[in-house]
């Protein structure tokens, strides 16, 4: 029935936004670049976000608390704050101050001793129960995203897998965490936000929609950068050349776009089935034996082909100032740097998190000889 409601579709909406997934070529042709960086001091559990201090720390969100690593490799770690629910998105303030998404809390400021000075924990009356990530705007102005108002952070997958109307907002509050207001409404799965290089616009990346658009910071206006990724979307980084890199939680498959559009049986695998058998995407597919047919990722004697249909993915893109793809960082179906939740140049450097890995990357500088 799905087939028949596409042709129809197709006849009826000629202009309704398309299923189909791009090819990896141009920019995002596959590699193994993302395999050859190096990680950082020892493993992180479950790491989701990094900034660098004002201090020159780097801030790691992981669980419930911050870690303030020091180090030539960062690999110095101690425990900055332990907050009230898991922490995601971060960033650093002028001041000092560090922001940190709480959920099922807001926005949370903390002092350069880890003090809380300040939350953010509603904006029109319904509360930031789902923040995904923060940004600071040169003028100091704040910008959050609010994933959703069904589903909290860690409950990403379920979110998506119920293909609910879109429900995240963008939000805009100043310096002091006050006057905060809506920007954006029903976005879907907003998980990525940074200021563009020319300060004028919030660039957000939604998750579920496959898409960068931009919001005009003076108010009003919305333009698509790009429509459709062949991944889901996650945190943007900028750098002080005005490049900015965009992570990938992973790439989108064939089966889980048409396990999403088969509502019955979609309905039914999350009602009868635990979550990490669940056909979709994962931060970590280290080929478990339950996992559904597979995807075709076996050989055999156990052997993974790097290019069959992916559960886990790392790949990482490196944006133009005007928000196109002009490099990208691939670690295949067999590779080791999977689930990417951010990327952000750090100094001369650019760091990445792979969560599905629990570790902390160093990407390599330059192109590569070694591709394909």
């Amino acid at each position: 029935m799905s087939l028949l409601g596409d042709i129809i579709d197709r006849v009826l909406f000629p202009n309704r936004e398309l299923h189909v997934i791009p090819v990896l070529d141009g920019a995002f042709s596959p590699n193994q670049r993302l395999d050859q960086a190096r990680q950082l001091g020892d493993e992180i559990e479950r790491p989701d976000d990094i900034v660098l201090g004002q201090d020159g720390a780097l801030y790691v969100s992981t669980g419930n608390r911050i870690l303030r690593c020091t180090g030539d490799d960062f690999n110095k770690r101690t425990v900055f704050a332990a907050l009230d629910g898991p922490v995601g998105g971060l960033a650093c303030t002028p001041g000092g101050r560090l922001l940190a998404c709480v959920s099922g809390v807001g926005l949370v400021a903390l002092s350069p001793a880890g003090e809380i000075t300040g939350k953010l924990e509603s904006v029109g009356g319904e509360k930031i129960a789902c923040p995904l990530s923060v940004t600071v705007a040169p003028d100091g102005a704040i910008y959050l995203t609010d994933g959703s108002r069904n589903n909290r952070p860690d409950l990403w997958l379920a979110d998506l897998m119920q293909d609910r109307a879109p429900s995240g907002r963008l939000i805009a509050c100043n310096p002091s965490l006050g006057n905060a207001s809506v920007r954006a409404d029903k976005l879907a799965w907003p998980l990525g936000v940074a200021v563009s290089p020319d300060g004028g616009e919030v660039w957000v990346a939604e998750s579920w929609a496959h898409r960068l658009s931009a919001f005009s910071r003076a108010g009003g206006d919305k333009r698509v950068i790009v429509k459709n990724y062949t991944g889901y979307p996650a945190r943007l980084g900028c750098g002080p050349d005005g490049e900015v890199w965009m992570a990938f939680l992973a790439l989108r498959t064939q089966l889980t776009e048409f396990v999403l559009r088969e509502r019955a049986f979609c309905d039914e695998m999350m009602r009868t089935v635990p979550p990490e058998l669940w056909i979709g995407p994962v931060l970590d597919g280290r080929l478990n034996p339950r996992e559904p047919t597979q995807i075709g990722r076996i050989k055999k004697l156990g052997i993974q082909k790097p290019w069959a249909p992916p559960r886990s993915y790392g790949l990482v893109a490196r944006l133009d100032t005007r928000g196109l793809a002009v490099e990208t960082l691939h670690s295949r179906v067999d590779g080791r740097v999977h689930g990417i939740t951010t990327v952000r140049p750090i100094g001369s450097r650019v760091l990445a998190v792979s969560k599905g890995r629990d570790r902390l990357v160093e990407l390599p500088a330059g192109r590569s000889a070694e591709e394909g």
